[in-house]
């Protein structure tokens, strides 16, 4: 065939188009329980935090839980902090951290992190 009868041209590599940029090539999303899990795992990098409560619990016993809304994420975290702790200064340490964690491994703005100490004890030694 020839180009006048409408015959296809083949591209070498070189000759190729650009592929489109990614961000436009599909979209990402990032599951309530990965954020759950990552949530989880920065509030128990925390030194006076001794346990964190992860998802999945009854309703008698608070459980940590995320959701994801398009980029922002709202996660409520369940922790034992230990003895003797200040429990607003620990809690807003946790707050600190898990928001920076979230924030660098998804990219996700943490809009709202509520923090439920449901246990105090232990010891930091």
């Amino acid at each position: 065939m020839t180009a006048a009868t409408g015959a296809g041209t083949i591209a070498v590599p070189g000759q190729r188009p650009a592929p489109p940029p990614p961000e436009v090539r599909g979209r990402t999303r990032i599951a309530d329980q990965v954020v759950t899990k990552i949530a989880c795992c920065a509030a128990g990098e925390v030194p006076e935090v001794l346990r964190v409560r992860p998802g999945g619990g009854s309703w008698r016993s608070p459980s940590s839980d995320a959701e994801v809304h398009g980029e922002q994420a709202a996660v409520y975290l369940s922790v034992s902090v230990a003895y003797p702790s200040p429990l607003r200064e620990v809690a807003a340490r946790v707050r600190q951290h898990v928001i920076a964690r979230v924030a660098a491994q998804t990219g996700l703005d943490v809009t709202h992190l509520d923090v439920t100490i449901t246990d105090f004890g232990g010891d930091l030694s």
